[in-house]
């Protein structure tokens, strides 16, 4: 985990990277995206960026463990949101 500062220079500053088991779809990378901008303050998220099965964001907190397990809570809930809207159109075709 790189060493996070009180002010973010994405361009210089490393990211810390969390791995996906897949490529998400757009609609999970938007929804995603969406989430870390509303949660950005909340999280210290100054940037964040899904290429592939990888997200790469980078944040200004002290605890970076802290900012990790948000990011991971952040996937976790959004998966389990689609997983039951998923759910809910098969049940109504």
């Amino acid at each position: 985990m790189p060493r996070l500062h009180q002010q973010v220079d994405a361009a210089a500053d490393e990211a810390i990277t969390a791995l996906l088991d897949q490529a998400p779809d757009e609609q999970w990378t938007d929804r995603f995206l969406r989430q870390c901008a509303t949660l950005a303050s909340q999280l210290s998220l100054a940037e964040v960026k899904v290429e592939g099965t990888r997200i790469a964001f980078h944040g200004s907190i002290a605890d970076a463990r802290a900012l990790a397990d948000a990011v991971i809570a952040l996937v976790n809930r959004l998966n389990d949101q689609l997983m039951q809207e998923g759910n809910l159109h098969a049940g109504e075709e």
